[in-house]
């Protein structure tokens, strides 16, 4: 962290010019410059220098500039074996002093280098400033999206936090997650994906967002047909799709979808193919992420083991296609007749006539159990 706070600033942050960074700077800086320099810290310590050997002494000229807030020249004649000629200007940010860059030299020559290192300096401790706000922003954000997930956080609790990070919001609510598109490959999205979206996503209004299991989340308040189709447009590319809860959820449904994507996104192999799933709609992916290795893996002994490959697939596009038997042949590019004959099989191996809704709805489970088994994720 380049931020601290001092002893007795308790009610506020004090802006910490840390050794790291200023090495840093020195050391890409120094190689460009006939000059020495040198980088302070609040209390005229020496944080930053070409020369090692000062590294933690205090620099006298650093400590008048920071402590009269003006810069400081020291020149030639002036010098001594502790002060030698050169520029002071103290670093300042948000309205404080954080620190103070000196560059030894003549005055008259070394003024000009001092102003732009210390503007550079200064842009670089704003960016650092920057990276610290948004990193414990997205971690507030992601604590909130697993107490929601593990439903720890109460609607107040709710309320309250997102007061807390800047994001203040009120029902109805919506959560989101954005995954890799079937047939990706991965059970989570690359980094730059990840990133490239959170950055889509910052500054709508209304909405907070943080990688949590592999996938971006998207937290939506005061949720309207229009805002969210906002939201989802910004969020929608080729390489994934969206897994999205209700569309105007009170705070305990919001809580009941959270945890529905806790249970589903380490399974992301068991969603359906589509650019956009309703979690509704994930009735059976949800039971089969719940239950037990030795419940799916006696699903599977009963009911697919005794099926071929052939008829497996048949079983799977049969269920794919509504259970028509039109839609199902020309997807397979079989004859009617030939469909007819291997569901007629599976009834005969297995006992479920896959024309009736409940024998189709247990078939569905059945492979879904075997997805489950098969993931090429678990225990990664």
């Amino acid at each position: 962290m380049t931020w601290a706070v001092r002893d007795g600033d308790e009610d506020e942050f004090a802006y910490v010019f840390t050794g790291e960074l200023a090495q840093r700077v020195v050391d890409e800086v120094s190689p460009r410059l006939d000059y020495n320099i040198n980088l302070m810290d609040r209390n005229g310590r020496i944080i930053g220098s070409v020369d090692g050997a000062r590294i933690g002494t205090v620099h006298a000229g650093a400590l008048e500039a920071i402590r009269d807030g003006r810069r400081v020249l020291v020149d030639a004649d002036e010098q001594s074996a502790d002060v030698r000629a050169g520029i002071n200007i103290p670093l300042t940010l948000d309205g404080r002093i954080v620190g103070a860059v000196g560059v030894t030299g003549d005055p008259a020559e070394v003024e000009s280098v001092c102003n732009v290192l210390a503007l550079t300096v200064e842009l670089l401790l704003r960016n650092e400033q920057h990276r610290d706000s948004s990193r414990w922003r997205e971690a507030a954000v992601r604590e909130l999206l697993l107490g929601l997930v593990n439903g720890t956080v109460t609607e107040n609790g709710l309320l309250e936090a997102l007061r807390h990070i800047g994001s203040p919001m009120t029902p109805p609510w919506n959560i989101t997650a954005v995954v890799p598109a079937s047939g990706s490959g991965s059970s989570s999205l690359p980094s730059s994906t990840s990133v490239a979206l959170l950055r889509r996503i910052q500054g709508v209004s209304g909405v907070v967002a943080a990688e949590l299991q592999g996938a971006v989340w998207v937290l939506s308040g005061s949720v309207t047909d229009r805002t969210l189709a906002a939201s989802r447009q910004r969020l929608r590319t080729g390489d994934v799709r969206l897994v999205t809860g209700r569309h105007a959820a009170s705070s305990h449904e919001l809580s009941v979808d959270a945890a529905r994507l806790g249970l589903l996104l380490p399974r992301v192999h068991l969603l359906p193919a589509g650019e956009e799933i309703e979690l509704s709609a994930l009735v059976p992916e949800t039971a089969v992420a719940q239950q037990s290795l030795d419940i799916s893996h006696d699903t599977v002994e009963r009911v697919l083991t005794p099926l071929s490959a052939t008829l497996r697939e048949t079983a799977r596009a049969f269920l794919d296609h509504d259970l028509s038997i039109a839609a199902t042949a020309t997807a397979l590019e079989v004859h009617r007749n030939t469909l007819v004959q291997r569901l007629d099989r599976i009834q005969h191996v297995t006992g479920l006539n896959l024309r009736t809704f409940d024998h189709a709805v247990a078939m569905r489970l059945a492979l879904l159990a075997a997805a489950a088994l098969e993931d090429p994720y678990r225990g990664a």
